[in-house]
């Protein structure tokens, strides 16, 4: 047996699509307390030191949110009131491998990237997710064979 061989070289990385960054292009989840849904998908349409303007993914409402000051303003990651950094989304056969079984992995896990990921995932019929060690389940609002007198062979 021969132990020099080359590992074999991984499968090409997805495009980041701006994920670590407020860049215009960049797809984001901004809070809108006065709205039906707590977090809006949006997309940036532009940034400038005081402000990011967006613009909704679904609704394609136009969204402004200031500058917030923070301690990583240094470091050149600025801060923007209400305004998380959303997750590159998945491709559906990494989905079917399980790649968003276990939320840990997620580049950015926050309030509404973990609503996103369980919502997903219910919309599937998946109502077991993990989050490092923690178990979540989601009421599936029907009967399930779980607990059963039947048995079945």
């Amino acid at each position: 047996m021969q132990y020099n061989q080359p590992l074999p070289t991984p499968p090409p990385a997805r495009p980041p699509l701006n994920q670590h960054t407020m860049e215009s292009g960049a797809r984001v989840w901004i809070s809108e307390a006065d709205g039906d849904d707590a977090w809006i998908f949006c997309e940036v349409t532009s940034r400038s030191n005081e402000e990011l303007k967006l613009q909704s993914v679904l609704t394609k409402k136009l969204f402004t949110r200031k500058r917030v000051p923070s301690a990583t303003d240094e470091a050149g990651e600025l801060k923007y009131e209400g305004v998380e950094l959303a997750n590159t989304p998945l491709s559906d056969h990494e989905k079917a491998e399980g790649h968003d079984n276990d939320m840990i992995t997620l580049p950015h896990l926050h309030e509404p990237a973990i609503l996103h990921a369980i919502g997903e995932r219910f919309d599937r019929g998946e109502i077991y997710t993990w989050t490092g060690p923690v178990l979540i389940a989601v009421n599936p609002f029907q009967r399930l064979p779980l607990y059963t007198t039947v048995s079945k062979v």
